[in-house]
């Protein structure tokens, strides 16, 4: 099992605030020295990626400890047309680096468990919400998820 754990906050007015806590039992994507993972955060507006950011590379580990916070710009009447796309990969130096998983939470959401982040998100506004998450396939996440295409 993939699973990796964060939790949104809407403290601030008009800010989507995302952090990014560790992952656990990644994909090994180098054979000698297990694995050098990051996350990708992208936020979708309707069917527009607007923004790009991304975690610091975990050098050797498939279970890295993140702690890394990132905020997006997002109006409150925007909220709804929202969707953050979060990919895992594993850094390679020699070629393109290694898909590991995807989700993606927010209007189009890749089912019920990011569904339900979402809406337990915007139901607590203030407070933060935290989930661990079963990464997925890329194929998955296009099939079920119009911002899974939007995005590389």
């Amino acid at each position: 099992i993939f699973s990796f754990f964060f939790f949104f906050n809407l403290k601030i007015a008009g800010r989507l605030n995302v952090d990014i806590i560790r992952a656990k039992q990644l994909l090994q994507t180098d054979m000698c020295q297990g694995s050098d993972p990051f996350v990708k955060i992208q936020l979708v507006t309707g069917l527009k990626l607007v923004k790009t950011k991304k975690t610091s590379c975990m050098k050797g580990t498939i279970d890295p400890f993140y702690n890394e916070s990132f905020s997006f710009k997002v109006p409150q009447e925007e909220l709804s047309e929202v969707s953050l796309v979060f990919s895992v990969y594993g850094h390679n130096m020699k070629s393109s680096n290694d898909f590991v998983g995807r989700i993606v939470i927010g209007r189009f959401s890749t089912g019920p468990p990011e569904a339900n982040h979402w809406l337990r998100l915007l139901g607590s506004q203030r407070t933060p919400v935290e989930q661990w998450h079963t990464l997925r396939s890329r194929a998955e996440c296009d099939r079920v998820s119009l911002a899974s295409l939007e995005v590389t």
